[in-house]
């Protein structure tokens, strides 16, 4: 069983969604028992939309073992329908809604760390964990959202305690989404990684879009927009360095409790690279191949004129070395997933999506491959939203 720190979460749920949460917990998702499984589901699906109840948290804990809805296994994996609902709350300003999100998500997994060195269960890179996701949260409390008013995300996170609904909006999407599959305590620190980057991956899509938006008629807003996204791309790398404190050996204990589930499927991460690099026909068959990414491959994404096309001609300085930063950190980063790739897969194990592990991620390292349209709303509103299925 996973050892879950008392969080002020207990306020925010009834006895029933509290046990909800703790059978989900007790022995990973993937070893529920079938009639604990299709109990969840059937509670689900009876407070679905048209069915006359609404239990907004019942729903959010649940909704990933529906047997109604149609949720592709990455999707029930990493719970994201709870960071869209939170992100709801945040309509004018997504961007600080993210961060606060992905705060939310680093401290949890960071409270837990602490939790198990204290009870001396914790693996024996848990110090230098603990160390590294200390430093990836006070960056992020750091990273200024209105760079007007100077208001920094640490701000938005003291104003979420004193703020009963954010608080216990903040407080649900740590609940909602701690569901490893098994009760290997390793698997905590992969699905919160996995997590955070999509959260990631959102953020550096959308500032992109508004960079490339406000280029011309604000360049002073699109250059703090860049370099918000700057850095989110170094947080990126921040999440990747949390990660590779675990050992291949610690990865194996628990991969094959995560099934089908694979960031191939990822919608917030082919998106983010269109609205960075432009549309890549090299994925084409991947997208058609995936059903819900089959969007990706429409006349208006490939038109979509991508940032570093927006930012080839610039004159602005702040813009050119923002842009420098920004693609020199995202290539850290694609060469950081390969080497995880080649270390933590077998050679002779096939991924969870199907590819070819390593040489699949290899073989989009290098972005000299995408097509770069003319349109610059091309494939909006898709490529400005948090995205989920």
């Amino acid at each position: 069983m996973t050892t879950v720190p008392a969080l002020a979460t207990e306020r925010f749920l009834t006895p029933q969604q509290r046990e909800i949460a703790q059978l989900q917990r007790m022995r990973g998702r993937a070893c529920l028992e079938p009639a604990e499984a299709n109990a969840l589901a059937a509670l689900h699906d009876s407070l679905l939309p048209g069915t006359g109840s609404v239990d907004e948290a019942t729903l959010l804990l649940t909704r990933s073992v529906s047997r109604d809805l149609e949720i592709p296994e990455y999707y029930r994996y990493t719970c994201l329908h709870v960071y869209g609902w939170f992100l709801d709350f945040f309509p004018d300003d997504p961007v600080a809604g993210a961060l606060l999100a992905l705060h939310t998500t680093l401290t949890d997994l960071l409270e837990l760390e602490r939790a198990a060195w204290v009870a001396g269960t914790e693996p024996e890179c848990g110090d230098e964990r603990i160390k590294r996701l200390d430093h990836a949260t006070v960056t992020v409390r750091a990273t200024v959202v209105n760079h007007l008013l100077q208001v920094r995300i640490g701000d938005l996170v003291d104003r979420a305690a004193a703020d009963p609904e954010l608080a216990r909006r903040t407080a649900l999407l740590a609940e909602c989404t701690r569901f490893p599959r098994s009760d290997r305590h390793e698997e905590n620190v992969f699905l919160r990684s996995v997590q955070c980057c999509e959260t990631l991956f959102f953020l550096i899509r959308r500032l992109s879009v508004e960079t490339a938006a406000n280029r011309d008629e604000f360049p002073a807003r699109a250059a703090a927009r860049l370099e918000t996204a700057v850095v989110c791309a170094g947080l990126l790398n921040d999440v990747f360095s949390i990660l590779r404190t675990m050992t291949p050996e610690g990865f194996m204990t628990f991969r094959d409790f995560t099934g089908a589930a694979s960031a191939v499927q990822s919608l917030n991460y082919h998106t983010m690279e269109i609205a960075l690099y432009g549309y890549d026909p090299r994925k084409t068959e991947v997208f058609k191949n995936v059903d819900h990414l089959e969007v990706l491959n429409d006349e208006g994404v490939r038109a979509h004129r991508p940032l570093s096309a927006a930012l080839a001609s610039t004159a602005d300085q702040r813009l050119k070395k923002g842009w420098v930063e920004l693609d020199r950190s995202m290539a850290k980063w694609r060469g950081g997933h390969y080497r995880f790739a080649r270390t933590y897969l077998p050679s002779d194990t096939p991924a969870s999506g199907g590819t070819d592990g390593a040489a699949y991620v290899k073989r989009f390292v290098k972005k000299d491959a995408c097509v770069a349209g003319a349109d610059p709303f091309g494939g909006l509103p898709l490529l400005s939203g948090f995205l989920y299925r």
